[in-house]
């Protein structure tokens, strides 16, 4: 049964419908907090650290020996092992007793010193990317720099001058920068993106549940609030509960967890509203498609993994089949995740998010008028099967 009611008393029945609901309560304060606090844990340490290497040393010389020295000196490597062949050096690998490999070849400094090319393998542990980049980086450094000693000693030996000797070696100098990563560590790879799609699944088991059980209380005949007030109730006190959080996730955790962030507070601020509010009108729309209310957590347990591996920052979009990549866009994890990252992130001026401005405003035109006719449509078979009921039968 509807009832006419003022928008305050409106907005209080709409206001007890979320907070006398525990399992929306606990999705909402619950799980915002828990993911907060257990997702970034284990990745405390941000970077994968020194990595323990295996050097197999097949010309035991004092150039390889020179070699194991500056490798272990790097920041990246700790020289752990010094296997006498390749089967206990790939047993190493094989029980993750070492991550990286180094194999120095017989008559390595024989060959140096005599300007033949010397070729020098080394191996990483390729399952995890950041540990295989650090072997690399590091076996690179030491590589790099005992080349440009054993240069500048053979110049010198061939009566160059000193001070021509740099440009002569090193012509110029390679200074790498990580962007939009400076540490190159993964709380700032993976915790922005993963954060935006806790709030958006969140916001989809939260407010798709509250409409779920709204439904039924209206086609079971209790006493609730006109659709016309109650849904832009529902949307408003759904935006602003997750602003609030949003702001708490890139403010607060964001400082705590040492991420950085770029973003203009009244830029973020608008397109997380966007955001919110398109990703609100489909957890609505859900609402009025799903016969149950915990149908909802179960999309969103399904839904979570091919979100994150398609949405652009576990794997570029761009290299994503295009049907799909077109397909993933009308989920507004997404183009939310795509445009948080380069406006928090990667300092992109609002301006340039056109893209995903125009998708998130384009998905809450779609959601909105589906929720109106869904709505209309749901209103119209209860208005049909209450004057069914009260039309007297005749015999």
């Amino acid at each position: 049964m509807i009832r006419n009611t003022s928008l305050w008393d409106a907005w209080k029945a709409e206001l007890s419908n979320i907070i006398h609901d525990r399992s929306v309560m606990l999705v909402m304060i619950g799980g915002i907090l828990f993911y907060a606090l257990l997702y970034p844990l284990p990745y405390q340490k941000n970077v994968p650290g020194q990595q323990a290497l295996a050097v197999l040393d097949q010309d035991r010389s004092a150039l390889a020996r020179q070699l194991i020295r500056m490798a272990d000196a790097t920041p990246q490597l700790r020289v752990a092992a010094v296997p006498q062949s390749m089967d206990e050096a790939t047993v190493l690998l094989e029980n993750d007793v070492v991550h990286g490999l180094l194999v120095i070849p017989a008559n390595f400094e024989r060959d140096v010193y005599l300007g033949r090319p010397v070729n020098i393998a080394f191996a990483g542990d390729a399952s995890y990317f950041l540990i295989y980049g650090n072997i690399v980086e590091g076996l690179l450094k030491a590589t790099t720099t005992l080349s440009v000693e054993t240069q500048i000693i053979s110049s010198l030996r061939k009566g160059s001058s000193p001070a021509n000797i740099p440009g002569e070696i090193m012509p110029f100098k390679i200074s790498p920068h990580g962007v939009f990563n400076p540490t190159g560590g993964y709380i700032n790879y993976i915790v922005p993106a993963v954060f935006v799609l806790i709030l958006h699944q969140t916001l989809l088991i939260a407010a798709g549940t509250v409409t779920v059980k709204d439904r039924a209380r209206r086609l079971s005949g209790l006493v609730t609030t006109p659709l016309r007030q109650a849904l832009p109730i529902r949307l408003v006190k759904f935006v602003f509960a997750y602003l609030i959080l949003a702001l708490l996730y890139f403010g607060f955790f964001f400082q705590l967890y040492g991420v950085p962030h770029a973003a203009p507070q009244f830029a973020l601020i608008g397109f997380s509203m966007l955001f919110l509010t398109s990703t609100t009108l489909f957890a609505i729309l859900l609402g009025y498609l799903l016969p149950r209310p915990e149908l909802t957590t179960v999309i969103v347990l399904l839904s979570s993994l091919p979100i994150v591996f398609t949405a652009g920052f576990a794997w570029p979009a761009s290299n994503l089949p295009a049907w799909l990549d077109t397909i993933t866009m009308m989920i507004p994890a997404k183009p939310g995740i795509q445009g948080f990252l380069s406006l928090n992130q990667m300092g992109a001026p609002i301006q340039s998010l056109t893209s995903e401005i125009a998708y998130l405003s384009g998905l809450s035109l779609f959601f909105g008028l589906g929720i109106l006719l869904l709505a209309m449509s749901e209103r119209r078979r209860s208005r049909n099967r209450m004057d069914a009921e009260s039309t007297p039968r005749s015999y």
